[in-house]
């Protein structure tokens, strides 16, 4: 085993992650915990096609110990953050399980800014390490959001988590749009072509209010060319999970996910806005939910929905408690670290504030 000693270690950024691929997927192989949107398959090809981030990278040993998609913020004082991006909303790193906490203090000590992680597990492994390896950590933000823990069968899940008046009315709903036309759940299966499910998506998503609000991923080329890349190289990896309600042989909604280790994480979700009476996103999230009881050897399947979202938090009744934090080494000054951290808490506020305004007046949907 590696020396435990930050000083040891190497600590890099890259733009080319393919050029730590191979050490990459060793170290997801064996992470302290599955990193799902941040697996290498997926930030791969967003790296490459999206600018201003970087792959943070801790090595020791011969041996990659942390990989971390990381952006330099300036506005309205420089820090380093986490990367997330419209795909990509988890701050979860890929870790060592024996070397992680040094990996993480090595990072810490190399930056001389803060280091801000947002939206990673405020409990369990990573937490823990997170705690032993930051001298300096400000909790900004904490909050839960939706999650399943499949246990049992989906019948049991169903009977019991939702009330009989809930239960009817769903089986309305699919009764009332099967009586329309022939309604068929499906899925991806393993060597199918892919292709054709990026583009249901992708075409869905721009038909309806993101399209015209012009925040759909078709509407940055970019985006839209890193999920096409993204979803071929997770699809070959075994770690896609995409999922369509049919009618009459068209999707009129489709999701997708990522699997790794016993965990999943759900990505984004689409419906025909034409079929809204029916609710198709809510049909199809049962029905995932559904094969995601059968697939078996999955002990968490995070939503990754904002916090109170209207639709998944009804349905999926377990949580996770998620936060943002501000970390940094010892050899900042307690003042500085403190300054740092009440600048960030009250441009939060105003950003907040002004979306909450900006909102009101155009009384858009939150995504």
């Amino acid at each position: 085993m590696l020396v435990a000693n930050w000083q040891l270690l190497d600590v890099a950024r890259c733009r080319r992650p393919e050029a730590v691929r191979e050490n990459w997927s060793q170290l997801a192989a064996r992470a302290l915990v599955p990193a799902g949107v941040n697996s290498s398959e997926f930030l791969s090809p967003l790296l490459k096609h999206l600018q201003g981030a970087e792959l943070a990278t801790v090595h020791g040993g011969g041996e990659l110990l942390l990989a971390l998609p990381v952006k330099r913020r300036l506005i309205p004082f420089p820090l380093l953050t986490n990367w997330v991006t419209p795909l990509s909303a988890s701050g979860l790193p890929h870790l060592d399980p024996h070397l992680g906490a040094e990996a993480l203090a090595a990072l810490l000590r190399h930056e001389r800014t803060p280091v801000m992680l947002t939206g990673i597990p405020a409990d369990g492994p990573f937490w823990n390490t997170l705690l032993a390896a930051s001298p300096r950590l400000a909790v900004l933000d904490r909050w839960e959001r939706a999650a399943l823990r499949p246990s049992g069968t989906f019948e049991s899940w169903f009977e019991n988590n939702f009330a009989g008046k809930r239960r009817k009315e769903y089986r309305r709903l699919r009764a009332r749009l099967s009586e329309q036309g022939r309604l068929e759940s499906v899925k991806l299966e393993p060597g199918e072509d892919v292709e054709p499910w990026v583009k249901g998506l992708l075409g869905l998503e721009a038909a309806g209010w993101k399209g015209k609000r012009g925040t759909s991923l078709k509407s940055a080329a970019p985006v839209a060319a890193a999920f096409a890349e993204a979803a071929q190289d997770l699809h070959r990896s075994g770690k896609l999970r995409f999922w369509s309600l049919m009618f009459d042989g068209r999707a009129v909604a489709t999701m997708f996910a990522i699997a790794e280790g016993r965990g999943a994480w759900l990505g984004k979700i689409a419906y025909d806005e034409a079929f809204a009476r029916f609710s198709p996103g809510v049909l199809l999230i049962l029905d995932t939910t559904e094969a995601l009881f059968y697939e078996g050897g999955l002990d968490l399947v995070d939503s990754c929905a904002i916090p109170n979202h209207p639709m998944i938090d009804n349905i999926w009744r377990d949580r996770v408690a998620i936060a943002d934090v501000m970390v940094t080494s010892a050899d900042m000054p307690r003042w500085r670290f403190e300054l740092t951290v009440g600048a960030e808490r009250l441009y939060r506020a105003a950003r907040a504030t002004a979306r909450d305004v900006f909102h009101m007046i155009t009384r858009r949907h939150r995504s």
